[in-house]
């Protein structure tokens, strides 16, 4: 299909109607009305509905209310949450205390989620002194520069990364934003100039609007216009770069709705299963129930688990071939494939050279009675001592029934895995579980290609 048709047949489905956005607007209205008036200071709506670039369907509505920068952050919490309250009662909507980097509120009125935060008003280039403190400037800008008609642009895009799979730049998803959706359509002028231009993308790749000041290390880097100093795409992973990078390839040379609706995964067949267990490998699991925490603190503690648990194998001899966490409704679920099922009972540990007394010393003190040696190899001392665990499971046994917080895991999954199951059999485990083998199936049977 030719491109102007694809956008086309796209935005039919993805466009807000007249009468979602009528309904859209009478609601924004009505809540800024209000808000100004409870609180007497200035509110917006930021993100998509406030820079008019929603998907249909798509009602979470973002208010901050702009506290003076003088005000200490004890008040700018405490009259947050008071505001809060009294905005979305005063709506008739229900409400709860959500929790980020300061306690806000969440809302239900009138059938839309609103998120109620305080944050400071702030100048282009003033250092934040809370976490959203960029949200109204990113408003201003975008309301400022982008264009009549890219509105629609910036929709096409947004949908085009929901549907490979790459949008979202929470801790979750490390994906593209709404906001870098629209620098990028500001920058480039329309959905497929985009496209055009990330076809050529190389990492690292920069995007300016100007300045940029700072050095830089991920490998997407696209300057936010509001602080030269701030890099916007800081969270977009290298795997969804290259997913981003490869899509818009193929899709310039064959232009296809199917990229703009996200496929439901298949779960691993049986000849997958076989092929992966012809690796020769062994994969074990740890399954545990899922903290109550929001994603921005849970899943970077997933991976730092991820990380540790990984490291502790290796230091145990066991070589790790991949590890990966995911989460679904069953809970979370930490998976390694490690290269070995099990290793002999004893353990070979090559000490310091002859000539260095002092660490010779620490070493024989430190393994007085090994179960072998000691001895001399390539003038360095050895000893043999028996391991202690000899297979992946017992290493993880063992390793639950530690104090885990003191060997490294974060203490909101520390609790948790405590009560862990180990699941030996995870072919087992695909069988049963469609979301568990649909994950195995995208991270061993999908390649990127750039």
């Amino acid at each position: 299909m030719r491109i102007d048709s694809v956008k086309a047949d796209v935005l039919k489905n993805i466009k807000p109607g007249k009468e979602e956005e009528e309904r859209v607007k009478k609601f924004a209205n009505k809540l800024l009305l209000v808000s100004r008036s409870i609180s007497g200071m200035d509110c917006v709506l930021v993100g998509s509905l406030g820079k008019f670039t929603w998907l249909r369907g798509d009602h979470d509505v973002d208010l901050f209310i702009m506290f003076p920068p003088e005000a200490p952050r004890e008040e700018l919490e405490k009259r947050g949450l008071e505001l809060g309250k009294k905005i979305a009662s005063e709506m008739r909507g229900k409400w709860r205390i959500k929790y980020a980097e300061h306690p806000y509120v969440h809302a239900f009125i009138g059938g839309f989620d609103v998120d109620i935060v305080p944050c400071y008003r702030i100048a282009n280039g003033e250092s934040i002194k809370s976490a959203v403190d960029r949200s109204p400037l990113h408003l201003e800008y975008v309301l400022k520069t982008l264009k009549d008609g890219q509105q629609d642009e910036v929709r096409l895009l947004k949908q085009f990364c929901k549907g490979i799979s790459v949008y979202g730049s929470d801790a979750r998803h490390l994906g593209f934003s709404g906001y870098i959706c629209e620098l990028l359509v500001m920058k480039y002028g329309s959905f497929e100039s985009v496209l055009a231009s990330a076809a050529n993308w190389r990492t690292p790749q920069i995007v300016s609007f100007g300045a940029v000041k700072g050095n830089f290390k991920q490998p997407l880097i696209i300057i936010d216009p509001t602080d030269p100093s701030r890099n916007a795409a800081a969270n977009v992973s290298g795997e969804n770069l290259v997913k981003f990078i490869a899509s818009a390839r193929s899709f310039i040379r064959q232009s296809d709705k199917k990229y703009f609706y996200k496929q439901e995964p298949d779960r691993l067949s049986a000849p997958e299963i076989k092929l992966l267990q012809k690796r020769g490998t062994i994969f074990i699991a740890l399954s545990l129930k899922k903290p109550d925490i929001i994603d921005d603190v849970l899943y970077p503690q997933l991976r730092k688990t991820l990380r540790r648990l990984e490291t502790i194998f290796m230091q145990n001899g066991f070589s790790v071939m991949r590890c990966y966490e995911t989460i679904n409704e069953n809970g979370i679920f930490l998976i390694f494939e490690i290269e070995t099922a099990s290793l002999p009972n004893i353990k070979k540990m090559v000490g310091p050279p002859l000539s260095s007394h002092t660490h010779t010393q620490e070493f024989l003190e430190k393994y007085k009675s090994p179960d072998y040696g000691p001895y001399i190899e390539d003038d360095r001392w050895v000893i043999e001592k028996k391991r202690e665990s000899t297979t992946p499971e017992n290493l993880l046994k063992a390793l639950l029934h530690q104090d885990l917080i003191a060997i490294g895991i974060p203490d909101n999954i520390a609790k948790p895995m405590k009560k862990s199951v180990i699941v030996k059999d995870v072919w087992k485990l695909a069988k049963t579980k469609k979301a568990i083998s649909a994950f195995l199936r995208e991270k061993y049977f999908s390649s990127l290609r750039v």
